[in-house]
């Protein structure tokens, strides 16, 4: 289980799009991604350590993962809708993600120019192999 560890300086505001931010990489397995926020409110985006996330899939699929990270309106984890951009998959990896429900799935929606939307303010992403 993960323990939820901020690390500082990792987050970007984009200065031309206050809803966009870059979540930057920590440890050389990791890969920068950028956030898309659709809402008009406030919010508050923390990088968050991998140490502690599943290695393997329930199938057995070892798990690489590229960040982790919380989107938090008023203190609380958001659950409304935001795009995520992550560096081109390898043709035999898949898209994995580890939401609040604290168990790892595969994306199984529509992934366009390296994006995907996501509903769940808590993701860890990864691929799988």
């Amino acid at each position: 289980m993960q323990n939820k560890v901020v690390v500082p300086d990792k987050v970007e505001r984009y200065k031309n799009n206050k809803k966009k931010h870059k979540i930057k990489a920590d440890k050389s397995n990791e890969a920068d991604l950028t956030i898309e926020l659709t809402g008009a409110d406030e919010y508050e985006v923390e990088k968050l350590s991998v140490d502690g996330l599943p290695e393997t899939m329930p199938d057995g699929t070892p798990i690489r993962w590229l960040n982790n990270f919380h989107i938090k309106k008023n203190g609380k984890n958001i659950k409304e809708q935001y795009w995520v951009t992550i560096p081109k998959l390898e043709k035999t990896s898949r898209l994995v993600i580890l939401g609040s429900e604290g168990d790892p799935y595969y994306y199984t929606g529509e992934i366009t120019n390296n994006t995907f939307e996501l509903t769940d303010g808590d993701p860890a992403i990864g691929k799988g192999p």
